[in-house]
């Protein structure tokens, strides 16, 4: 069966996914939906053919993978969102891991999760579906994250440690070994995470709550 893929948003994020998913060559078509993009125009030889609402008429065409190519700066349901709205017409996602990232064998990845240039996630980690993982990042043994989350540029999870569901990380973050960040959480950019984070909480600097 052919691998044609729906890629949802064509903005600087897409280009990270994009510029990884040609890099893979195993995808034998790549269309793009943006609201914000006239059609026709084009990103990295790749055409935007409309907005989200032509998922119907693009499955029917033969397209059976979609992804998600809106990032996340902040915590947001945007990203789940179009995930159900692509799951309604029947897609499937892939998973878009850059030939430079390093991942073990041992390593569980979800449905739908982006994986970018020099990322290294080490043995025995789960990383959920719909995660970003994103260039640069360090993901330690045994660390656990959880669906939607984005663990961003350059930031470090040290062993053991678990990051809830549709959580951020922000770039250049170190989360010390054995630490618990929750559910809905943003964690500054450039902070160093000492301690465990409740649910729905924003933290930055040096997080140390003990």
């Amino acid at each position: 069966m052919d691998k044609k893929l729906v890629l949802l948003g064509g903005g600087g994020h897409c280009k990270s996914v994009l510029d990884a998913a040609l890099r893979m060559d195993i995808f034998d078509s790549i269309v793009i939906t943006d609201p914000n993009m006239p059609v026709g125009s084009e990103v990295f030889g790749c055409k935007v053919v409309g907005t989200d609402d032509c998922l119907k008429q693009l499955r029917r065409d033969g397209f059976n993978l979609a992804f998600i190519t809106v990032g996340s700066v902040k915590v947001s349901n945007v990203r789940e969102h179009l995930v159900e709205k692509a799951k309604r017409h029947g897609f499937a996602f892939p998973i878009i891991k850059d030939p430079s990232a390093i991942v073990s064998d041992r390593v569980e990845i979800g449905e739908g999760t982006f994986v970018g240039k020099g990322v290294a996630i080490n043995a025995d980690t789960t990383v959920g579906a719909h995660c970003i993982i994103n260039t640069g990042a360090i993901v330690e043994h045994e660390c656990r994250i959880g669906d939607y989350s984005h663990i961003s540029v350059g930031t470090v999870l040290c062993g053991a440690v678990n990051v809830g569901r549709n959580s951020l990380v922000g770039a250049g973050s170190t989360v010390i070994q054995c630490v618990s960040v929750g559910n809905n959480v943003t964690v500054g950019a450039n902070s160093t995470v000492l301690s465990d984070v409740e649910n729905n909480s924003t933290v930055y600097g040096v997080v140390n709550r003990k």
